[in-house]
């Protein structure tokens, strides 16, 4: 059996799950909102005209997006909290089902097989350079790319819809990344404020809102539970005790928005735990690593591997005889064939970044190399995967 043959029966088994442009998913949600706030000539195919039915026109839109929140975390909140009453359905991610291919998504209103980012680290061949995708760094050294000529351009391709709507818009961000590349990227260079807790953020999108002159669209970032789930895992008591905060923050901020006001919660991916054992990690010395031009980049969950010329059968079976039973390894036109990155083809810089291949675990596992120079990582929470927990986050509309 091929490794494609292999994740073909986890996808008929409904061990993983697969991507389609048929369920109403987070690119749908991204053409709503922006449809809906003015821009012109966006895609509109039956989920996004579905989402804006249910959306609806409202003078001004709340887009709430919670890193890491998947529909499964909801079920640890009481039955009657905000979270859980308001959600409306469940949505699909996208896959790579990581931050990084979600924004870049939320950022240009497309697939990842179009936008060309994949995830946390991310291969330039045309520099012969690894990079921290969001943070815009070099990887091992953590120097700002612009030291090694490279351009936000270079590494984000598409531009930004954000210019394009109509709202007026203001992006609410902690203070720590406002201004960033990254940020100003995704934005489009338009209005954004920083914050440095849950409360001084709610505070920001109120009185922005009821001071509003006109029609006004606010977006806000909430990283803290990815962050705390990343660190604890998604068990821990501190995770459901930030739900419980999270979902009664923004019950009270319904109370007291203008009618005319419309709050749309989403997440870009969900988490799942992944076992100690299940994690497997090499060094720069392991017999594996001459095989490859750069560490493996897109994300721990789903390893992209970029293979010297030449070594590319060698490289499989070394990898397949000793992680076959964690990771089936897919190459760049399988995951085409797959539409795992959306329904088009991939761009060229997307095949470019898929590396020579793509591991895909049939459960929650990671591998990674520990470079020299790079920091460790004791993650219990990891996504970026096809699992239920990883793909599937909530639609929540008030």
């Amino acid at each position: 059996m091929t490794d494609l043959d292999r994740v073909r029966r986890w996808f008929d088994s409904g061990r993983l799950v697969r991507p389609s442009a048929d369920v109403i998913n987070f690119v749908d949600l991204v053409r709503a909102l922006a449809h809906l706030t003015g821009a012109e000539d966006m895609e509109t195919g039956p989920g996004v005209k579905e989402l804006c039915r249910k959306i609806g026109h409202a003078e001004n839109y709340i887009f709430v997006l919670v890193d890491g929140l998947g529909v499964d975390l909801l079920q640890k909140l009481p039955e009657k909290a905000f979270l859980r009453t308001h959600m409306i359905g469940q949505i699909q991610s996208v896959f790579l089902s990581t931050t990084a291919a979600a924004l870049s998504a939320l950022a240009t209103g497309q697939w990842p097989c179009t936008h060309g980012v994949p995830g946390w680290w991310t291969y330039l061949e045309e520099s012969d350079i690894s990079v921290i995708t969001l943070p815009f760094k070099e990887r091992t050294t953590e120097r700002p790319l612009e030291e090694f000529g490279i351009s936000m351009e270079d590494l984000f391709p598409m531009h930004s819809i954000w210019p394009r709507l109509k709202y007026d818009t203001l992006s609410v961000l902690p203070a720590e990344i406002v201004g960033s590349t990254y940020s100003r990227y995704a934005l489009g260079e338009t209005a954004s404020t920083g914050y440095v807790n849950l409360s001084g953020a709610i505070q920001t999108v109120l009185e922005r809102i009821l001071y509003a002159s006109r029609s006004s669209f606010l977006y806000l970032y909430l990283p803290q539970l990815d962050d705390l789930m990343h660190e604890k895992g998604t068990n821990h008591r501190d995770v459901r005790k930030f739900l419980i905060t999270l979902s009664k923050t923004l019950g009270s901020l319904i109370e007291v928005l203008p009618k005319q006001t419309r709050i749309v919660i989403s997440a870009d991916h969900g988490m799942i735990n992944v076992p100690d054992e299940h994690q497997f990690t090499i060094s720069e010395s392991d017999p594996l690593r001459p095989h490859l031009r750069c560490p493996p980049t897109g994300e721990p969950a789903v390893p992209i591997f970029h293979v010297c010329e030449g070594h590319e059968e060698t490289f499989a079976a070394e990898f397949t005889s000793r992680f076959g039973d964690h990771f089936a390894l897919l190459i760049p036109e399988e995951i085409e064939r797959l539409h795992l990155l959306g329904p088009g083809p991939l761009s060229q810089v997307m095949k470019r970044r898929l590396g020579t291949f793509v591991g895909i675990p049939p459960h929650p596992a990671t591998f990674r190399i520990q470079t020299y120079r790079g920091r460790s990582s004791s993650h219990i929470g990891r996504h970026g995967g096809l699992s239920k927990a990883e793909m599937y986050i909530p639609l929540i509309l008030a």
